[in-house]
């Protein structure tokens, strides 16, 4: 990790998980609703506040993130920032909330890191470069099929029906949706803990949703598609995202996933 950015945006992003965890063991925090009727803490925009001020302080970069309203211009590189994803686990005591930050220029993305301060895993990588958790290299460990399938269930969407056909023909192995943060299950992907994970936005997804994630994964050999097996954009992708830990595993899965009828 000699890439001064990621060096200097892990201290940071090492020291704001320690705060959202000592709030979470103390219960000290309190939440609302945003317009759109999803929660938010005291802690995000504490979070939020405590990264961007870091970041400001050590690099001349614009920093935009979830529970602010600055302004950016996207021609220049910018820093995006969700300082909780999945702050529902967060509220509820779960241990599957994770900071997301991601380096972007010109439209691409050049540092991703997701970080769970719950269980202390620290997954993330640089463009062109390899994909790692802490200072091990991913995936942890390669699988040749479709195992284990993590899923965010969604009322719109048939996927909990989908899903469970394929696992009572034994298609899929195992099943489970463990809820919390999208990118924290997609990083269990690059992980090698999940063969495949499955969810649906139904609005357009936001710089700091998903771009250090589809890079952990993209960099771990893996693969971040629509359900047509076509590459999402990290940035602005809308729809369907299946996470496949190799080429193998995801076009078993994605042909298995489209027999069934929607």
């Amino acid at each position: 990790m000699k890439n001064i950015y990621l060096i200097i945006a892990k201290q940071i992003i090492s020291e704001a998980g320690k705060i959202i965890k000592e709030a979470r063991a103390t219960n000290a925090f309190g939440f609302s609703f945003k317009d759109d009727n999803t929660p938010i803490t005291n802690i995000d925009t504490q979070i939020q506040a405590y990264i961007t001020k870091k970041l400001q302080d050590n690099f001349d970069i614009q920093v935009m993130g979830e529970e602010d309203s600055n302004i950016i211009n996207i021609d220049k590189p910018y820093w995006a920032i969700d300082p909780i994803d999945g702050t529902w686990a967060f509220i509820t005591h779960e241990n599957t909330s994770a900071i997301n930050l991601s380096l972007i220029e010109s439209g691409k993305v050049k540092l991703g890191i997701v970080f769970n301060p719950f269980t202390d895993e620290f997954f993330h990588t640089e463009v062109n470069e390899k994909a790692y958790l802490g200072l091990l290299e991913l995936p942890l460990r390669h699988n040749d099929g479709v195992t284990v399938v993590n899923f965010k269930p969604e009322r719109q969407h048939p996927i909990v029906k989908n899903l469970n056909r394929l696992f009572k023909e034994d298609r899929v192995k195992k099943l489970v949706s463990i809820g919390g943060s999208i990118t924290y299950s997609m990083c269990m992907v690059a992980k090698g803990a999940f063969s495949n994970y499955i969810a649906h936005f139904n609005a357009q997804a936001n710089a700091w949703d998903l771009s250090a994630a589809v890079l952990i994964i993209r960099n771990a050999g893996g693969f971040v598609t629509d359900l047509q097996g076509k590459d999402i954009d990290p940035i602005s992708h809308q729809g369907y995202i299946v996470a496949s830990v190799n080429k193998k595993v995801k076009d078993e899965f994605l042909e298995m996933f489209n027999e069934v009828e929607m």
